[in-house]
C-alpha cells in the first residue's frame, strides 16, 4: 500500500480501490467458541464477495492477539488480502506477546501480508519509561485508522463498553464520528454502495459470573448485486 492511499481509502475511486473490511474485537476469545466465529467470518466475507464479484477486498488488521488473528486468517482462506497496519516499531510490539505461540502465529500471518506499515511514528515512544501512555496513544492511533479508512468494520465484541481508549467499543464511536464528519462534508466512503458496521457477538473468556451472549450477526449483510457484476 503506498505512502498516498493509507490514509484516503475511501476517496478513491471504486473501479481503483479495494473494497476495505477493517476488523477490532477482544484479545481473550473463548476457544471452544472459535469454530463458530470462523464460520460467522466466513459468511460476512462470502457475502459481500458474492455481492461485489469485481472488487479486490482488503482486510486491515493490526495482528493483536484474538480477534485480529482469527478475522486475518479467515479473510486469507476467502481470498481477502491482508493489510497490517502496525502500532509501533515490529521489534517492540513483538514484546507484547508473551508466549512463543503467539509469537509465531503473529510472524506467520505478517508473512502472508499483502504490505505493512507503521502508523503513528509522530507519537509518544512506547517504549519509553518517562511517558506510560505511549504505548495506549499507539494503539489507539491504528484503531482511529481502522475506524476511518474501513467501508465495513468488523467487530468481534460483546457488546460492552469499558471506557477504554484504543478498545472496540472506543473504536465503535470513531467509526460512527468519522461517518459523521464524511456525511457533513459531502465525501461519504459509500464508493461501493454499502458502507456500514458488522457486529459479530462475541463472548470474552474473561467475562466471568456474566451471562455469555450466543455468538451471531448484528447488521444488515448485502445480497447479490447484479448491476456490480
Amino acid at each position: 500500500m503506498s505512502e498516498q492511499n493509507k490514509d484516503t481509502i475511501l476517496e478513491l475511486a471504486a473501479n481503483q480501490a479495494p473494497f476495505v473490511f477493517g476488523v477490532s474485537g477482544h484479545r481473550d476469545l473463548v476457544r471452544t467458541d472459535l469454530p463458530e466465529l470462523r464460520k460467522q467470518l466466513h459468511t460476512v466475507f462470502d457475502r459481500f464477495r458474492s455481492a461485489y464479484p469485481n472488487a479486490a477486498f482488503e482486510l486491515i488488521s493490526p495482528l493483536a492477539e484474538g480477534a485480529d488473528r482469527v478475522a486475518a486468517e479467515v479473510a486469507l482462506t476467502c481470498g481477502v488480502k491482508l493489510v497490517v497496519p502496525l502500532p509501533m516499531a515490529q521489534q517492540e510490539y513483538e514484546r507484547d506477546f508473551t508466549t512463543a505461540e503467539s509469537l509465531s502465529e503473529f510472524r506467520r500471518l505478517l508473512v502472508a501480508a499483502n504490505s505493512q506499515w507503521e502508523v503513528s511514528e509522530d507519537s509518544p515512544n512506547p517504549s519509553s519509561s518517562s511517558d506510560s501512555n505511549g504505548r495506549a496513544q499507539r494503539y489507539a492511533a491504528v484503531g482511529d485508522l481502522i475506524a476511518r479508512t474501513s467501508h465495513v468494520l468488523i467487530l468481534l465484541w460483546d457488546g460492552r463498553d469499558n471506557e477504554k481508549v484504543g478498545g472496540t467499543a472506543w473504536v465503535k464511536k470513531r467509526r460512527e464520528y468519522w461517518l459523521r464528519v464524511a456525511e457533513e462534508k459531502g465525501t461519504s466512503p459509500d464508493v461501493f454502495g454499502y458502507v456500514g458496521t458488522i457486529h459479530i457477538v462475541t463472548p470474552r473468556e474473561t467475562a466471568e459470573g456474566a451471562a455469555r451472549p450466543r455468538v451471531e450477526i448484528i447488521g444488515e449483510l448485502p445480497g447479490e448485486a447484479p448491476g456490480l457484476r
